[in-house]
């Protein structure tokens, strides 16, 4: 197998968001999560045939997105929560995959993405955990570009 043939294995370093259509600024985050999805399977059990269950594929589900950071001033993230309370705008999304040289890994896009949950920073004046805050999004699917 020739070196270029061969998979290669990336540590997770940061991610970009950008929202084209809004005019906020997003940021980078150190941790995602929800980056998932499922295929909806129907059971119908056939009259007289007690052997087995027909499992017929529906539609794909996809989960939220979890983005985190480290609590910043820019205070986008909250604004577009608060937007989306008064008259949500679901938007285009795109999140990439940095390594730790600051090269493209992979980028996804998500169609219809709009904030559902914000979470700011758990207070503790005797700890030394870094302050952080989550956006939770909803979308309608998403695509590998």
């Amino acid at each position: 197998m020739a070196a270029t043939d061969r998979m290669l294995l990336y540590h997770q370093s940061l991610f970009e968001v950008k929202i084209p259509s809004l005019d906020i600024q997003v940021g980078y985050f150190t941790q995602v999560q929800g980056l998932s999805a499922q295929v909806d399977v129907l059971e119908y059990p056939e009259g007289g045939r007690n052997d087995y269950v027909h499992k017929l594929p529906t539609r794909i589900k996809h989960t939220n997105l979890t983005l985190k950071r480290g609590l910043t001033t820019e205070g986008a993230l909250l604004a577009w929560f608060q937007k989306t309370v008064v008259q949500v705008e679901p938007a285009d999304m795109s999140l990439t995959l940095y390594d730790t040289e600051g090269k493209k890994v992979q980028a996804w896009s998500f169609a219809g993405a709009y904030p559902v949950k914000w979470t700011g920073p758990d207070a503790n004046a005797g700890g030394n955990d870094m302050m952080t805050e989550s956006l939770e999004i909803a979308h309608q699917g998403a695509t590998a570009q």
